[in-house]
């Protein structure tokens, strides 16, 4: 079976180094804005129309678009709007990004392209979920006072990065407490060794904590609850948009808080890039296109 050819439009370093992962494995790539990437064979693009054209898959950023409908696009020197990158991309091609919106898959439908919502995809999930606790723990050991050895750590949510995280800080040292809303997670953070806490329950446990990461992408850290924190506790947030820490709160209070977002595509982008390597070729073949 013939190579199919890869086009890559914007994204972040992750991307770049997908691209070279892509190029090792002797796929046909062609790749579009990433001139401030800082790698040679990167620093000048082809032109738009010859990227994509007869590319069967097309590669997005995590998000696919940026503000104002243009495309993620960090690394490049120049922006590129969603509706020249639609009128460009090739009927029958398959669009592979993440966090696509409605009204962009709308679009794409309109245009006989196929898309794959990267986020949706499990295995990928799974394990960012431990690239993710990973770059949490770094985040943690460069802004606590103390070591996590002996430290008393809070982590909101229980889902795939509290459990990850919770294993690597349990390896440290560090006595792990964990909430969560649902009775089975509760009953699983105990059978795991960790200290269970009623989500609902935050309150009470909160000013015992060396460190409190959230994990749960919905307000639960409230201004009542910080209100309780200890000034000298680290408060870190893990979770997307809109976060669950009442940011603005902990600020007036005092608190040292820090937000971290896409953390595998800034501490480990190789990885990251493999990551989406390994589910790209996942969706390929289920769609019957096995690489050559």
């Amino acid at each position: 079976m013939l190579r199919k050819k890869f086009a890559i439009i914007g994204g972040d370093m992750r991307n770049v180094y997908l691209a070279d992962l892509l190029k090792k494995d002797y796929q046909y790539v062609e790749i579009y804005g990433f001139e401030k990437s800082g790698k040679p064979w990167a620093l000048k693009s082809s032109p738009l129309d010859f990227v994509l054209e007869g590319s069967r898959v097309v590669v997005g950023g995590i998000p696919l678009l940026s503000d104002n409908g243009f495309l993620n696009m960090p690394l490049a020197k120049e922006k590129l709007c969603f509706s020249e990158f639609l009128e460009k991309i090739p009927e029958g091609a398959h669009l592979i990004a993440g966090r696509l919106t409605q009204q962009v898959k709308e679009q794409l439908e309109q245009k006989k392209v196929r898309y794959t919502d990267l986020l949706d995809r499990e295995e990928m999930a799974v394990l960012n979920a431990a690239a993710t606790a990973e770059g949490a723990v770094g985040i943690l050991l460069q802004e606590m006072p103390i070591t996590l050895l002996g430290s008393r750590i809070l982590i909101v949510g229980y889902g795939r990065i509290g459990k990850n995280l919770a294993r690597l800080l349990h390896g440290f040292g560090a006595e792990v407490w964990a909430a969560a809303r649902q009775y089975a997670d509760i009953a699983w953070i105990e059978a795991h060794g960790y200290k269970p806490v009623p989500i609902h329950h935050l309150a009470r446990f909160v000013s015992d904590m060396d460190a409190i990461v959230n994990t749960v992408p919905a307000l639960v850290i409230t201004k009542d609850i910080l209100e309780k924190v200890r000034n000298d506790c680290f408060l870190l947030d893990l979770a997307s948009a809109p976060g669950g820490i009442d940011f603005k709160a902990a600020e007036a209070i005092g608190l040292k808080v820090r937000w971290a977002l896409s953390l595998p595509g800034k501490v480990a982008p190789m990885t990251a890039g493999d990551i989406i390597r390994r589910t790209i070729y996942n969706i390929l073949e289920e769609e019957g296109g096995v690489l050559s």
